[in-house]
């Protein structure tokens, strides 16, 4: 998807929806591009994590990689070894029917499963519905 969308108009105008005050969304892959490191970019597999040449996202939330479907697929531990060689990265896995709502450098957690933080030097660890996240101090409040 990113291999369409980079280095054309329509990311320099997604973020003008944002400054208008606009929301942008993604599910699934739609949320996994909208990271900086972009997990399951190669375009012939979605089981390679760490795609060379296809890591780029949009950057929308910046030092992340998003990762969907993890509970129902088993890839708690999926984004570890992109945390591993990144280590900047915060890790973000997201279940179905589930949503990260990012307002400012926060977010909150909503719908019916959970999200899963891989971040280096700390155990994997999830956050409910109604959680909220800082992205700055990198910590559920």
């Amino acid at each position: 998807m990113t291999d369409v969308y980079l280095n054309t108009k329509v990311v320099p105008e997604l973020r003008n929806v944002l400054k208008r005050g606009g929301v942008i969304a993604g599910s699934s892959a739609g949320a996994s591009v909208l990271a900086s490191y972009l997990v399951r970019g190669d375009p012939k597999s979605a089981e390679i994590v760490m795609a060379e040449g296809h890591e780029r996202g949009f950057g929308f939330l910046a030092n992340s990689a998003i990762d969907q479907h993890i509970s129902e697929r088993g890839r708690e531990h999926d984004l570890e070894p992109v945390i591993a060689a990144h280590p900047k990265l915060l890790g973000i896995g997201i279940d179905p029917d589930t949503i990260i709502v990012v307002k400012g450098n926060e977010f909150e957690v909503i719908g019916k499963g959970k999200v899963f933080i891989t971040e280096a030097g700390h155990p994997l660890y999830s956050i409910s519905s109604g959680g909220h996240f800082d992205l700055l101090k990198r910590k559920p409040f």
